[in-house]
């Protein structure tokens, strides 16, 4: 398993499920968005039981509209066309507003031939309510693999892996994030942050497109979070 899916597993705050591996837990509301590095086509899922499915879009540098869900856990991403099951994720029932992060599961000798109701994403459960981040700030989520550090609107930073917490910035910020190898240091990341009034943003660094660089790919989502009513609802 690479660092990268391993970190979606284990960070604090996120959680990842496999489909069927979780127990049944009482209904709950939700409001959720999806997040794929490569959009997905074709998945839906079912809002409330006895409901009709609905089809999820994702966006290749932002949110996906906002959904609404009302169920039982884990909620389940099934494909459009045949209804096999895809992804599913455990949302806890203290998070009332989410951002579902999928990525590709790690491919295997069984992957290739097809298993049936196999799981080919996993999902990755980030509070993403104005309590936790709200408007004015700017978090980084390092799945790069590459240990990271430099400045963020002047402060100096050194991510963890994972979930970094959001800091307050201003209307636009410099990010500029390096990484060492054998003694000297290469430019990572570099780029410029803008916000307007009540926007926030989330940064999330990817591994380097290709092997043996250490220039990471990033996926900046600028938003305004939802109202702080619905956070704490």
């Amino acid at each position: 398993m690479s660092k990268f899916a391993a970190w979606l597993l284990v960070i604090v705050g996120f959680f990842a499920v496999a489909h069927g591996q979780a127990p049944r837990m009482p209904e709950q509301p939700l409001h959720f968005t999806v997040f794929s590095a490569q959009p997905i086509q074709g998945l839906s899922y079912m809002p409330h039981p006895g409901g009709a499915a609905t089809k999820v879009v994702f966006y290749p540098t932002a949110r996906s509209p906002r959904y609404d869900y009302r169920g039982a856990m884990p909620l389940r991403f099934t494909d459009a066309g045949s209804g096999a099951p895809i992804a599913g994720a455990i949302v806890p029932p203290e998070v009332h507003d989410a951002l579902l992060l999928f990525s590709p599961t790690e491919p295997s000798a069984a992957s290739e031939t097809k298993v049936a109701n196999a799981i080919k994403y996993r999902v990755a459960v980030l509070d993403d309510g104005a309590a936790s981040h709200a408007a004015g700030g700017l978090a980084v989520i390092n799945f790069s693999g590459l240990a990271l550090s430099g400045t963020i609107d002047g402060r100096e930073v050194t991510l963890k892996d994972g979930l970094n917490p959001p800091q307050n910035v201003g209307r636009s910020v410099k990010v500029l994030l390096k990484t060492t190898v054998k003694g000297r240091t290469f430019q990572s990341y570099a780029d410029d942050v803008k916000l307007k009034k009540n926007e926030r943003a989330l940064l999330i660094l990817f591994p380097p497109f290709y092997k043996g660089s250490l220039e990471v790919q990033s996926r900046l989502l600028v938003d305004e979070p939802p109202a702080a009513a619905s956070a704490a609802r």
